[in-house]
């Protein structure tokens, strides 16, 4: 049996900052991970095991706490994400002018004409500014903060480096 290499999972953040998955169609979108040896996105799930009076134990089912930590992400000026995170860290931004999009994109078969994708509604705070010798860093969490769709975007333009994503009915 194959396992996917980690490149198979994409992380993008609309630079424009959109902040319903209705907008999309007008999000650009921004790979995520250049200089990262790793990133993963965090579920934490919320559950909790209850005995009850009988011996019987149940359990109490919450949802997701899902949250991603971008560390580094160093200051790049070409770069549309880093100008968007400069604004929210030096102006200390909060609420609906942190949100934006997240796309996630899986790539099961590089043969494949499109692949799965989730697009949903995200909160981006800045955790830091400054770094060590390497660079100026701004390293980031990412947490999920609404409405979620499922899609597919087209290989060609993920390999172009703008995803196309379109909701699957």
């Amino acid at each position: 049996m194959a396992k996917l290499n980690r490149e198979a999972y994409l992380c993008y953040l609309d630079t424009a900052f959109k902040k319903k998955v209705a907008d999309v169609s007008s999000s650009t979108f921004e790979v995520i991970g250049t200089d990262i040896e790793e990133m993963t996105f965090d579920l934490s799930p919320d559950t909790e095991r209850i005995k009850n009076i009988l011996g019987q134990t149940k359990t109490r089912d919450n949802g997701y706490e899902a949250s991603m930590e971008s560390d580094p992400f160093y200051a790049d000026p070409e770069s549309a994400l880093y100008a968007k995170l400069k604004e929210i860290a030096f102006e200390r931004k909060k609420g609906d002018d942190c949100k934006t999009l997240l796309l996630e994109v899986i790539v099961e078969d590089t043969e494949a004409t499109t692949h799965a994708a989730y697009l949903r509604e995200v909160m981006v705070k800045v955790n830091s500014i400054g770094g060590d010798t390497t660079g100026v860093n701004f390293p980031f969490t990412v947490s999920e903060d609404g409405a979620m769709v499922k899609g597919t975007v087209t290989a060609a333009s993920v390999v172009a480096g703008a995803p196309v994503f379109t909701a699957t009915t």
